[in-house]
């Protein structure tokens, strides 16, 4: 009977022993020879490449700029496609008609009377004429007919500008002159005049202010 229990407290002894060296290893620190790895990062996707317009696309796109009134979008985006195509007559041909084209624009503005229009439009065709390089014997005009139509331009909205000045029609000589800037953006005595009229203006308002409160 005393070697029966004897025998059953041994076999309990190495069931424990057994469970106590598991919990043991269990517990312990991870392997070395197998280390939890992050995952690997995602490899970018590549982006796909741009696609090079071809000549019609690109003058239809310049056309839709001459619409909206975006000349110096016009003239960058023929100057380009022109720049990558200069054998292709039928494209410089359509280059120069936009130009001659926008020029006639600028002349029928000043037949009505919108004389900063029409500058700002000459203003963009002489800023850009160096990109007209190639296409120059195409041209009704040159660099010397557009410097003058512009020097014209700044002169009638300076005396416009004055003449509504005098008349006590602050708002209006603002609008000119400011029209004035656009194509003559170095002309300090126009700016002094346009900060002096806001200034006039601003002084007009809280003067009528006042007298609304009294």
């Amino acid at each position: 009977m005393m070697k029966a229990l004897n025998m059953r407290f041994l076999f309990l002894a190495l069931i424990l022993a057994f469970c106590l060296q598991s919990c043991a290893g269990m517990n312990g620190p991870a392997s070395p020879k197998s280390p939890v790895q992050p995952p690997a990062p995602a490899k970018p996707v590549p982006l796909p490449e741009p696609v090079d317009q071809t000549p019609a696309q690109s003058v239809n796109q310049a056309r839709i700029h001459a619409a909206a009134g975006e000349y110096l979008k016009a003239i960058t985006v023929y100057h380009d496609v022109h720049q990558k195509n200069p054998k292709d007559e039928h494209l410089a041909r359509e280059y120069a008609t936009f130009l001659n084209g926008a020029k006639s624009t600028a002349a029928e503005m000043l037949g009505k009377g919108e004389i900063a229009a029409a500058g700002a439009l000459l203003y963009a065709l002489k800023n850009s004429y160096p990109k007209f390089r190639g296409i120059e014997q195409m041209l009704s005009f040159d660099y010397a007919f557009l410097n003058s139509r512009l020097d014209y331009c700044r002169k009638t909205l300076t005396r416009q500008g004055f003449e509504e000045y005098r008349k006590g029609n602050l708002n209006q000589a603002i609008v000119l002159w400011q029209g004035l800037l656009a194509i003559d953006p170095d002309n300090e005595e126009m700016k002094e005049a346009v900060r002096t009229a806001i200034q006039q203006q601003k002084n007009l308002k809280e003067k009528n202010l006042s007298l609304i409160h009294i």
